[in-house]
């Protein structure tokens, strides 16, 4: 298959997945505009909240862009390429802060079930978000091991071997978010899958720039982004406790994760 059809074949294959997410999207708010509209009413700090996640959905979008453009201008295309992977998670978080938006606009107003339902919906978008970063940190810790075990050096293979441990730990978490019974246990488990996730993604962006990989980007500055994402998302519970469930309570700590994408887009940044 030549490159041009392969770039042509991709960059269809993503416009479908957006209009797709796009019409979700859509029906999602339209069939509960009622319910949106009585939260702009009576809810204070809706707008607030409004334009504090249409904010970071905006900066999330140019970054989401910029690297989906620069995967793009390159001779070729590959599904493990860095621009592609990080594209990828930023594109499925813009979507994830879509449905936090609606959740946060809609949150007293449905009974329990439907509220686990939504929650869950929002937590199986977290386990897709991450799973670009963790195959795009197999990268680096295969890279320490080709010296063992010379069959990682086979670049077929390494991304085959990677895709199948991907397939694995979103299965296992997916699995185990669908049969969860309620909100107390669906609590606890989100640290479970995403401090781990991005623990390992602050550790894999400091042995790059130890190790010098990944110069596509500036390793030094995603590793410190990179944890202070994971820092933030340790003390949301904290801060949920200590304003409530409030419109302050998202207003600042979504207000913190745009300062803190700000910073990752400066190490995503970097002129070829």
């Amino acid at each position: 298959m030549s490159t041009l059809r392969k770039k042509r074949q991709y960059k269809i294959g993503l416009l479908i997945g957006v209009v797709l997410s796009i019409i979700s999207v859509f029906f999602l708010y339209i069939f509960n505009y009622f319910l949106l509209f009585d939260a702009f009413i009576n809810y204070e700090g809706a707008f607030e909240i409004l334009l504090v996640i249409s904010i970071r959905i905006l900066l999330l979008s140019i970054i989401t862009i910029y690297l989906f453009t620069k995967w793009f201008k390159q001779e070729a295309q590959y599904l493990s390429d860095i621009p592609f992977l990080l594209g990828l998670f930023f594109l499925i978080l813009i979507f994830g802060k879509v449905v936090d938006l609606f959740w946060d606009l809609t949150f007293f107003t449905f009974n329990t079930n439907l509220v686990l339902f939504i929650v869950k919906i929002r937590y199986f978008i977290i386990i897709f978000e991450v799973a670009p970063l963790i195959y795009l940190g197999f990268e680096v810790i295969f890279f320490r091991l080709e010296d063992k075990y010379t069959k990682l050096k086979d670049k077929r293979f390494m991304n085959l071997f990677r895709a199948k441990l991907i397939v694995l730990i979103v299965g296992i978490e997916s699995t185990a978010i669908t049969f969860i019974p309620n909100m107390t246990i669906l609590g606890m488990v989100l640290p479970i899958i995403l401090i781990p996730s991005l623990a390992g993604i602050v550790y894999i962006f400091f042995l790059a720039y130890r190790l010098k990989r990944l110069r596509v980007i500036k390793p030094k500055i995603l590793t410190i982004g990179f944890l202070l994402y994971m820092i933030s998302n340790i003390f949301r519970p904290v801060m949920q406790n200590i304003l409530g469930e409030t419109a302050t309570y998202i207003i600042v700590v979504e207000f913190v994760d745009v300062c803190i994408f700000i910073v990752i887009f400066l190490g995503l940044y970097k002129k070829t």
